[in-house]
């Protein structure tokens, strides 16, 4: 889960790199912003459907994955209760925030 996940992190970073470029520059593409675009379409098709479904629908109110960080979810900042991060590392359950949903990367 821990792959997929940094994948996803890494798809989620290089979307918003492409934005502000979109943003900054307009419709001209950079050159290296097909390189980025590249590197996108090959991480979006390494993810697995069900997966990339709620990523992207995540995406749309804002970041999809998000850092655990001393047992706070790093997108709604709420303590994830010690038991869950505990299941999570064994695989017993998904790296998903149980307050507010999101992809939570544990950090230990």
């Amino acid at each position: 889960m821990r792959d997929l996940l940094t994948a996803l992190l890494e798809l989620q970073e290089l979307e918003i790199v492409l934005e502000e470029s979109r943003i900054v520059h307009g419709d001209a593409l950079l050159p290296s912003a097909a390189c980025v675009e590249k590197r996108v379409r090959a991480l979006r098709q390494s993810v697995p459907s069900g997966r990339l479904r709620r990523y992207d629908a995540l995406r749309r109110g804002g970041p999809a994955v998000v850092k655990e960080h001393d047992g706070s979810c790093g997108g709604c900042h709420l303590n994830v209760p010690r038991g869950d991060l505990n299941r999570m590392l064994r695989t017993e359950a998904d790296w998903l925030c149980p307050n507010c949903g999101r992809y939570l990367l544990v950090t230990r």
